[in-house]
């Protein structure tokens, strides 16, 4: 049985056309010229003597019912081309607008630079294409990502002529569109054209990369190919400026990041030394907590949210005496201080609930709110049992230190009442890995 597959949207826009065009073909020309011929058969070839003359009529008929139908025929390629035309542009807009949310989400250099890249060669059509940036000197900037199968076959195949471009594109800020081999280089916006070099058909953008040295979006295809036309250049330009707003923004991610690290390890070693018989405790619990979040398989964010959390589980006890001894009350106090604390601060305000939690229990016998299960942030779960562990099996703690052994026994049988047996697993795993360090 032989199947059919149904037509594309862009075939479907075709057929749709070729029957609205011959329709229009039909009632526009072929029914006026069959009345007209009727007419003519009934009333004017009578009258006619001669036979010649005759014949020459009916030769005009003819002409001009070719005349129509190739006016037809022209007009349906027309049309043709011109939807391509739409539909090539319109997939290049669904492609942008793609391209725009990936590098809106991009919180880093390098994942810009590779979703720019990708996206040029998607957008341009090129077997190649090319983020370069720049050192802040004169020298020519390097390429920094790449995207396709032959681009660093075509990058050093195009040798000089890819150095002038450059240049060019740095030296004058302005785009440039290389045609088909052995064309002079332009200026995109119609500036005087470069030296002639041989090279296959390129654009060249500028985009200002990180901290402002400058860069290039870098388009190529392998000579012979044909040149780019305007759509690839229009969509590159749009793809370059948000490039430019990505980077930008990646470095103030990356800067407040910083500022997030370095604040929270002073904050760290200010608690260290408010609670000077627990000093470490939370690199500790930050460490153990990182492999166990691993170890379930947690994301990025929820890694980013376990980390500082566990840094900062205690940070409640910077409001409390010094002097006061750990116990059911001052857990539950210090727990909702640290939150309080957390919260109001833009940087710290989804790390808040994951100290608010963390003493909570499986079995909803916690503090501050009776959370069981699930209900408990899973970063919180994880955080519990790294306190625990740490509490029990350190010498820098309140309490006399277990061997790992007996630690992680008395874990055991705390798991399902007061942790998560999946995060004990997890630790469960890690530990018979061997992956915990050596024991104090």
């Amino acid at each position: 049985m032989t199947e059919t597959t149904p037509p594309s949207g862009a075939g479907r826009q075709r057929e749709k056309l070729d029957l609205t065009a011959f329709t229009a073909y039909l009632l526009g020309a072929i029914v006026p010229l069959v009345a007209l011929g009727a007419v003519v058969d009934r009333y004017v070839l009578p009258t006619l003597d001669d036979r010649l003359e005759a014949a020459g009529l009916i030769g005009l008929l003819i002409s001009i019912a070719l005349l129509s139908l190739g006016s037809f025929l022209v007009l349906r390629r027309s049309t043709h081309r011109s939807l391509r035309r739409m539909n090539a542009d319109n997939e290049r807009l669904a492609a942008l607008l793609r391209s725009a949310s990936a590098l809106a989400e991009s919180r880093d250099h390098q994942t810009v630079m590779e979703r720019a890249s990708a996206a040029a060669l998607e957008l341009s059509g090129a077997d190649a294409a090319f983020v370069l940036l720049g050192s802040g000197s004169d020298a020519l900037p390097i390429p920094a990502c790449s995207a396709g199968e032959r681009a660093a076959e075509l990058y050093e195949a195009e040798g000089p002529g890819l150095a002038e471009i450059l240049r060019l594109v740095l030296d004058q800020n302005r785009s440039v569109l290389r045609g088909a081999d052995s064309a002079p280089l332009a200026p995109a916006d119609g500036a005087p054209a470069a030296p002639e070099k041989s090279g296959g058909p390129a654009i060249a953008l500028p985009i200002p990369g990180p901290k402002g040295t400058p860069g290039v979006l870098l388009a190529l295809r392998a000579r012979g190919a044909a040149a780019f036309d305007a759509g690839p250049l229009d969509a590159l330009s749009t793809l370059a400026a948000l490039s430019s707003v990505a980077l930008h923004n990646a470095d103030l991610v990356h800067a407040q990041r910083n500022f997030f690290a370095h604040v929270t390890e002073l904050l760290s070693q200010a608690l260290d030394n408010h609670l000077d018989y627990h000093r470490g405790h939370g690199k500790r619990v930050a460490q153990l907590a990182h492999l166990v979040g691993r170890e379930l398989g947690m994301g990025e964010d929820a890694m980013h949210r376990l980390h500082f959390g566990a840094l900062l589980h205690d940070i409640g006890m910077l409001k409390m005496d010094r002097a006061q001894k750990m116990n059911a009350r001052s857990c539950e106090r210090h727990a909702a201080l640290g939150a309080r604390m957390l919260a109001p601060i833009v940087l710290w305000q989804d790390v808040a609930p994951i100290v608010h939690s963390h003493h909570e229990r499986w079995d909803g016998r916690g503090y501050p709110d009776g959370l069981a299960g699930d209900s408990i942030p899973l970063e919180s779960r994880v955080i519990a049992l790294a306190d625990a562990y740490d509490s029990i099996a350190s010498h820098s703690s309140y309490r006399v230190a277990l061997g790992r052994a007996e630690a992680i026994q008395e874990l055991r049988e705390c798991t399902g009442t007061q942790f998560d047996p999946r995060v004990f697993a997890a630790f469960l795993a890690i530990a018979e890995r061997g992956e915990l360090g050596p024991e104090e």
